[in-house]
């Protein structure tokens, strides 16, 4: 049986403010700095990892070895393994 991970809570610039009690801007300008973790959808629009965000406030967080651990997981899915699992789901 193939093994999935749990997805990320991802938040996007207002919930992370929210949750941090912050503005918005606040959130962008953190972004901008790399200060905190993010994703940028094609779109343009930004999504922050929960768990990284919260993380990376307490001085825990280790982008490097999280990159790593999801290199490792997804090193033997293949692009056909994506298509055909989301093709599953429609």
């Amino acid at each position: 049986m193939p093994r999935t991970a749990a997805a990320p809570e991802l938040l996007t610039v207002a919930q992370a403010a929210s949750l941090l009690k912050v503005s918005d801007k606040t959130i962008r300008r953190w972004i901008d700095a790399e200060q905190i973790p993010f994703l940028r959808l094609p779109s343009g629009s930004y999504r922050i990892p929960q768990g990284a965000l919260l993380a990376s406030l307490g001085g825990t967080y280790d982008l490097a070895a999280e990159l790593a651990a999801l290199d490792a997981r997804s090193a033997g899915i293949s692009e056909d393994d994506v298509r055909r699992a989301l093709d599953e789901g429609s």
